[in-house]
């Protein structure tokens, strides 16, 4: 991953005390877990705009494949 930063946010204190709990759970430091759930976010981000770009390549290629068989069929009429 490289070089890493220290950085100070502010988080609501709801999810700062489930990033606690966890952390403990699961002896990851706070660090660890948010740079696993950011990587994670980035991940799942990616398989939306793909499922999303797929899906907008299948309505394409449905209309070109349309498009192509009426031109198809007005031929052989």
């Amino acid at each position: 991953m490289g070089n890493k930063q220290k950085v100070t946010i502010t988080i609501d204190e709801t999810i700062l005390e489930e990033i606690d709990r966890f952390s403990e759970e699961h002896g990851e430091s706070r660090s660890r877990l948010i740079e696993e759930a950011m990587k994670e976010w980035k991940k799942k981000k990616m398989e939306r705009e793909l499922i999303e770009g797929y899906r907008s390549m299948a309505k394409e290629n449905t209309e070109t494949a349309e498009a192509n068989l009426e031109a198809g069929l007005e031929v052989l009429r």
